[in-house]
């Protein structure tokens, strides 16, 4: 994905390049006839030149189309702007011109742009192309012949030719130092990445390990509260012992529920190359959000729905189901804690992206926690929280090419906006 944005961009450099050419061509192929009274084959050159127009507006109509370009294509760019250019000098005086030299441009742009292989390419055709217009001369025909005309007319095309050499250094020095500065960004982007997944990773291992070794001491839990349970039918902790036997069993089935997960999360990667049942995004959802509720009795989801919904089909993974329900567990606890049971849920489609909005009532949030928010392990508020929930949640949605937003609502609480790619998940 990288090396085809570069590519991307490389063409566009040798579009702008080419368009600077075509003007500063016309400009002084006029100038030259105007000013030193040149004899020129102007039905070549203007064919050369309106050869070089449709060129440029194929390139821009594919750039518009999103057409993905290849080395092959940047180095096919490179080797037609040379031939395009050598036709002109040719026709203009060919090695007398001084302006000759600025074939060694695309020299310059081959270095930056191809590999070795099309670099050493490039360097034979453009030898060949120099040696052919030494070899094939066509001199300039002037208004007045003497040398002095001649020499005056070198001296300016070499002027010319060195404030267009500056000028081009300048550009390409630019250039550079963003191409670098990129790289360094992509490094450190890789960098903090690669940290997120270790520490993904290790969230992972330590999950897993506790949810294997909880099984053993909840077994003999249950037992031993079942037996307290129905030991002494009078017993005045009799309740007591109803709800803690609740609990564990619920702790029991959490487990279950993760296992069962897990299995089916391999089954999936193991079947990934078959392509997925999409289904109605909206009848999804809704199985969804009933389900969670199960788990949150105290809280009243009201949901909104956007009409195209409808129509849309769908396949949620596992992470990215997952990764919601962290999100709808923050914003119920947070509404809980501000003694509220509403959570409002809207759901919209926006060009090729699902918005999912998740409104809690709520404290909101403060400005340095929305820093680092979903980007590391933080402490939590809650009460029995880790601060995992919306790390896993950030990096899950990150994975399909989503994002998630953290912002301050008008009234009260905090809005959390997830966009997922409909394209990537199907």
């Amino acid at each position: 994905m990288l090396a085809n944005n570069n590519h991307i961009e490389n063409i566009r450099i040798l579009s702008r390049f080419r368009i600077v050419a075509i003007i500063g061509q016309s400009s002084l192929i006029l100038f030259s006839v105007w000013f030193f009274n040149l004899s020129l084959e102007f039905g070549w050159i203007v064919l050369i030149l309106a050869i070089e127009v449709i060129f440029q507006l194929y390139v821009i109509v594919n750039i518009k189309r999103h057409i993905t370009f290849t080395v092959d294509h940047v180095f096919g760019h490179i080797i037609i702007d040379c031939l395009i250019l050598s036709g002109l000098i040719y026709f203009s005086g060919g090695t007398n011109n001084p302006f000759v030299y600025l074939l060694l441009l695309f020299m310059a742009l081959a270095s930056f742009m191809l590999s070795k292989k099309y670099l050493v390419i490039t360097a034979a055709i453009l030898l060949t192309l120099y040696s052919l217009l030494n070899l094939i001369q066509r001199p300039l025909e002037y208004s007045d012949p003497s040398p002095l005309n001649s020499f005056h007319f070198h001296l300016i095309g070499m002027w010319i030719n060195f404030i267009l050499s500056i000028i081009l250094i300048a550009i390409f020095g630019l250039l550079t130092r963003r191409a670098i500065l990129n790289q360094e960004k992509k490094i450190q982007q890789l960098r903090e990445k690669q940290l997120q997944d270790e520490q993904i990773l290790g969230l992972g291992i330590m999950s897993a390990s506790a949810a294997h070794e909880l099984g053993t001491p909840l077994s003999t839990m249950a037992i031993i509260v079942d037996d307290l349970q129905y030991d002494d039918l009078n017993s005045p902790y009799k309740a007591d012992f109803t709800v803690l036997s609740e609990q564990v069993k619920k702790c029991k089935h959490i487990i279950a529920t993760l296992q069962q997960r897990s299995r089916f999360s391999q089954q999936q990667i193991s079947l990934q190359n078959d392509p997925l049942t999409a289904e109605n995004l909206k009848q999804q959802l809704n199985t969804f959000f009933e389900s969670w509720l199960v788990y949150r009795p105290k809280i009243k989801l009201n949901t909104r729905w956007d009409r195209t919904i409808d129509q849309i089909d769908f396949q949620f993974s596992i992470s990215l189901e997952q990764a919601i329900i962290n999100l709808l567990d923050n914003a119920a606890d947070a509404s809980l804690e501000n003694q509220s049971d509403q959570v409002n849920v809207a759901i919209s489609i926006t060009g090729k992206k699902l918005i999912i909005d998740i409104a809690d009532y709520g404290k909101g949030i403060t400005n340095e926690a929305k820093k680092s928010l979903g980007q590391k392990i933080q402490h939590s508020n809650k009460r029995n929280g880790l601060g995992w929930g919306l790390l896993l949640s950030n990096v899950s949605i990150e994975r399909v090419g989503g994002s998630v937003q953290l912002l301050e609502r008008e009234t009260v609480g905090s809005l959390t906006r997830i966009f997922i790619p409909l394209g990537n998940e199907k």
